[in-house]
C-alpha cells in the first residue's frame, strides 16, 4: 500500500511540474508579446523586419549603457560600503 501512495505522489508531483512548465512557457511568451508590442507602439514601427534592424542597430549601444550603469552601480555600492562603520563589536 505505501509503494502505491508513494507512485502517486510522485506522479502528481510529476502532473504539478508539468503544469507548471506550461505556465511558464505561457508568462514567457506572454511577457515577450507585451514587450514586443511596447517597443513598436513606442518606436511607431508596423513592419516586423524594420524593427528587427532598428534592435540591431541598437544592440550595441544598449550593452555599453548597461555594463555603463551596472559599473556606476558597483561603485556606488562599494563607496557606500567603505564609507559605513561596522555594526556591532564597538570597542569605543
Amino acid at each position: 500500500m505505501v509503494k502505491q501512495n508513494t507512485k502517486e505522489q510522485i506522479l502528481s508531483i510529476e502532473e504539478q511540474i508539468k503544469r507548471l512548465k506550461e505556465k511558464q512557457k505561457r508568462i514567457l511568451n506572454n511577457t515577450q508579446k507585451e514587450i514586443g508590442k511596447y517597443l513598436m507602439d513606442s518606436w511607431e514601427v508596423e513592419d516586423v523586419n524594420e524593427a528587427k534592424e532598428l534592435i540591431d542597430s541598437f544592440n550595441h549601444q544598449v550593452k555599453s549603457l548597461r555594463e555603463a550603469s551596472s559599473s556606476k552601480e558597483d561603485n556606488e555600492e562599494e563607496k557606500n560600503f567603505s564609507q559605513k562603520p561596522p555594526k556591532g563589536n564597538s570597542y569605543a
